[in-house]
């Protein structure tokens, strides 16, 4: 499977690339990062070093459509209702480690995040895997 993730260069992007470096299903195609566009992967996650020589890219939608299977969404809270949507929108499956789109209600969401949430429909799309 070809994943990409976005937002590769965070905590939770390192970890999350971390787990799947070696996973013997797994292609990591795509790593993006606002702040580290060109740069290898490697020096800002030195854990990963010898394991890839994949450079960070900026967040383009069609290139992760074409490139990947999958994409994680490793971005802050509030960040990820865009790309979430983006992508959903291309078909793209999506694993968004966010909290963007972890309440299916839209009232609920609003009184526990304290804003309204830019694309309701997409709330009851998504599936929250903590039981």
């Amino acid at each position: 499977m070809k994943v990409g993730v976005v937002g590769a260069s965070g905590y939770v992007g390192g970890e999350t690339l971390r787990l799947l470096v070696n996973h013997p299903d797994v292609e990591i195609t795509t790593v993006t990062s606002r702040q580290h566009v060109g740069e290898y992967l490697h020096r800002v996650q030195p854990s990963l070093k010898g394991f890839t020589d994949l450079t960070f890219s900026e967040l383009d939608y069609d290139k992760l459509t074409d490139k990947c299977d999958l994409v994680f969404t490793a971005v802050p809270h509030g960040t990820a209702t865009e790309i979430v949507k983006a992508l959903y929108d291309r078909g793209v499956k999506i694993i968004d480690l966010s909290a963007d789109y972890r309440l299916h209600d839209q009232e609920a969401y609003d009184k526990w995040y304290g804003w309204e949430h830019p694309h309701p429909d997409y709330l009851s799309k998504s599936v929250f895997g903590v039981p």
